[in-house]
């Protein structure tokens, strides 16, 4: 089960970056996760070592991007490596999927909008009304992302078949 400390380590990690992202920001998208895979995919969600990026090199075989406007403005990036992404999609498939082939990439995409759309409920219950671009997936180790000098605050998370993250890069508008 996904502890609340962690949340507490995130919020005074974002606080650190000069964009001042807060708990409210962050917490959503790392509850979200931890609900969504649990339902999904019957995985229960551990926290890895949360650090910050500027780069906007990636460093997995497959992101889902999607975009978030509205009272915040940015974009979160889950991330992982091909093997995690088919075990992703064998859970939430039913059945063992061999390839990341297009259902395979259109399950990740569904994680990544059903994650975010949770997460863009609750921060529409703490005063940031949000809406949410289609997720946009790429494929590749090393793809670059334009964040546009915005800190990327990493969550790691680990499931029973890998780890991925979670890349909030989000500010208050």
């Amino acid at each position: 089960m996904l502890a609340r400390v962690p949340l507490d380590e995130a919020a005074r990690h974002a606080a650190e970056t000069p964009e001042r992202a807060r708990l409210e920001l962050i917490a959503p998208f790392v509850e979200a996760a931890a609900r969504v895979i649990k339902q999904e995919c019957g995985e229960v969600v551990s926290r890895g070592q949360l650090h910050r990026v500027r780069s906007p090199q990636t460093s997995n075989d497959v992101s889902a991007l999607i975009a978030v406007t509205g009272g915040v403005a940015g974009l979160v990036i889950y991330s992982m490596s091909a093997e995690t992404a088919m075990g992703f999609a064998s859970h939430m498939m039913g059945e063992p999927v061999p390839e990341l082939d297009a259902m395979a990439q259109s399950a990740i995409a569904e994680l990544a909008n059903m994650i975010t759309g949770q997460a863009g409920i609750a921060l529409e219950k703490t005063g940031y009304p949000t809406d949410m671009s289609p997720p946009v997936l790429l494929l590749g180790h090393g793809s670059s992302i334009a964040t546009f000098n915005l800190t990327r605050l990493v969550i790691p998370l680990v499931v029973s078949f890998g780890e991925f993250s979670i890349d909030v890069a989000i500010k208050e508008v």
